[in-house]
């Protein structure tokens, strides 16, 4: 990335008012998260916004899987805004949007977290509740919905 590209606020402009920050995971950068290019290779994005989303789920929501229904990652995507190397430690900002009837959406921003100004990148997740047995969506439990963030009115 050009030594000019702009630092970002920790809830990017294109963020709607409907996302909520519910929680910042802090993550070591490895050596082996580095790739021939010498920084994190872009694949290692989506396995930090993956362990942030496993750690908000333990928190918000660790009964998940009950009754034979739970969510599932229907998209994800990154932006990429400036290389990571190691050695760092990134934060990771989970923010929730208000749920729809059987998904609800995470944006992430991952940033240094010595430095908050420098901000690597940006992501999304969209899951779905689905039953595992029909392999169809259904309504987020009201238990699960009751930790998501509320419409604002």
């Amino acid at each position: 990335m050009p030594a000019d590209t702009p630092h970002l606020p920790s809830k990017p402009a294109s963020f709607t008012d409907d996302h909520e920050l519910m929680l910042t995971v802090t993550l070591p950068v490895r050596w082996g998260d580095m790739d021939a290019q010498g920084h994190v290779n872009n694949v290692q994005y989506f396995r930090f916004t993956e362990q942030a989303r496993i750690e908000w789920f333990d928190r918000f929501a660790p009964d998940r899987h009950g009754e034979g229904k739970g969510p599932v990652v229907a998209q994800t995507s990154c932006r990429y805004i400036r290389s990571v190397v190691y050695p760092a430690t990134l934060e990771i900002l989970v923010h929730c949007a208000v749920p729809g009837r059987s998904s609800f959406r995470h944006r992430y921003v991952l940033r240094d977290a010595k430095d908050a100004s420098l901000v690597y990148a940006e992501g999304e997740a969209v899951m779905v509740w689905i039953d595992h047995e029909t392999q169809k969506s259904t309504p987020i439990p009201e238990r699960i919905r009751d930790n998501l963030p509320k419409a604002l009115t």
